[in-house]
């Protein structure tokens, strides 16, 4: 009887310590995806901000943005902006809750970016936030990537569904437009019809205006070019 009580005694506790086992994991995995899917929050308001942030991912600037502007973000995505959007995705942001909103764009250069001068950061902010942006080379050997120096580059990512797909005629800003990002180089809208007509008829030619050479940091790569989105200005 002895022996019977003690070994029932060590069952109990074996399936106390393995219940407890059990809730503690699932308290923890509940935890953990409240974790995973809040979303994140950087702030760009300020200048200091806004360099911290770049920062962060191991990047030098000078000290205030080469431009600063503001840009709208289309109401409708063709399928440059998708695959713009899929990059941010990639990266943790996401421009399809904005669109048809008016951003800031910031373009800061980028000091420090190995074996080239003339990469600039874009960053756009919304209200106090940063939504989205990216590093852009302006040489010949143009490209354009997330913030982090390993993140998705433009075009390897895959659009994810729920954007604000274009249909028919693309939405745009009433009245006069720019485009943007220019870690990239702005050209009117004008030009953006007459780039959209020359990549039509040439295959892929590039995209750039003669705006460009107006701007400060130059203009880019027919390929980084490409992967520019033209965001009309208010």
């Amino acid at each position: 009887m002895f022996v019977s009580m003690k070994a029932s005694k060590k069952r109990i506790i074996a399936i106390l310590i393995l219940a407890a086992a059990v809730v503690g994991a699932v308290l923890y995995l509940r935890w953990d995806r409240g974790e995973a899917t809040e979303p994140k929050q950087f702030f760009g308001e300020t200048n200091e901000e806004r360099i911290a942030f770049l920062q962060s991912f191991g990047w030098q600037t000078e000290a205030s943005p080469a431009e600063t502007r503001e840009v709208m973000i289309p109401a409708q995505f063709d399928d440059v902006y998708q695959n713009y959007n899929a990059m941010q995705q990639a990266q943790g942001f996401d421009l399809a809750p904005y669109a048809g909103e008016i951003v800031t764009q910031f373009k800061y250069k980028i000091t420090n970016y190995p074996g080239e001068t003339e990469v600039f950061a874009t960053l756009l902010v919304y209200g106090r936030l940063i939504v989205g942006g990216d590093l852009a080379c302006a040489e010949a050997s143009g490209f354009m990537h997330g913030f982090a120096p390993d993140s998705a580059r433009y075009g390897e990512a895959t659009p994810q569904p729920g954007a604000p797909a274009e249909s028919g005629t693309a939405s745009g800003a009433e009245g006069g437009t720019e485009s943007l990002p220019e870690s990239s180089g702005a050209v009117s809208s004008a030009d953006s019809e007459s780039q959209a007509e020359s990549q039509s008829t040439a295959g892929g030619e590039s995209a750039l205006t003669s705006e460009e050479s107006s701007t400060e940091g130059a203009g880019v790569s027919s390929e980084a070019a490409d992967a520019q989105p033209e965001w009309p200005t208010d």
